[in-house]
């Protein structure tokens, strides 16, 4: 045998430890993940999913339903495996919490989705962040085929998060 195949079989070799490698890393935050959510909120955890955002970082998104049968959505990083976000979906505007916050209308939150990201819009959910802030999310379906997620504070109007949702 020559030198070649070796370095072919070891460069082969060496990049499957590297893939197993990450396989395992990132099991391992996702496990972080969601342990982190169900310290939060105990419930069954009804989806996991790993997601880009406009940054450049990765998240891992988890969708809970509460014991109490409260929604939740948790963004934890995908890095350290740490909550960095914690939202309330509630099941209207109207809802007390969500009322007893809001300054502006739903028709003026799509509004203001649309003169940043012009398209079709396919939900909008109601919610309360982790900081207390009373926000529209609302799912745009962009001409160029992406679905956008924009959150619009509902107190003051203005856009506090905008990623790609690959729902």
């Amino acid at each position: 045998m020559n030198i070649k195949y070796y370095q072919f079989y070891l460069g082969g070799l060496m990049a499957i430890m590297s893939a197993g490698a990450i396989a395992e890393e990132n099991a391992a935050m996702e496990d972080a993940c969601r342990k982190a959510a169900n310290e939060t909120a105990k419930g069954e955890i009804v989806k996991i999913e790993a997601k880009k955002v406009i940054d450049g970082g990765e998240i891992y998104e988890i969708d809970l339903k509460a014991a109490d049968g409260a929604q939740w959505e948790f963004k934890c990083d995908k890095t350290s495996g740490k909550i960095i976000k914690k939202e309330q979906e509630l099941p209207s505007a109207d809802h007390p919490a969500f009322a007893a916050l809001k300054k502006i209308d739903e028709a003026e939150a799509r509004k203001i989705a649309l003169t940043q990201y012009t398209g079709i819009i396919n939900k909008v959910a109601y919610e309360i962040e982790s900081d207390g802030t009373a926000v529209y999310e609302i799912i745009i379906q962009t001409g160029d085929g992406l679905e956008m997620e924009v959150e619009v504070d509902a107190a003051t109007g203005k856009i506090i998060e905008a990623d790609e949702d690959s729902d």
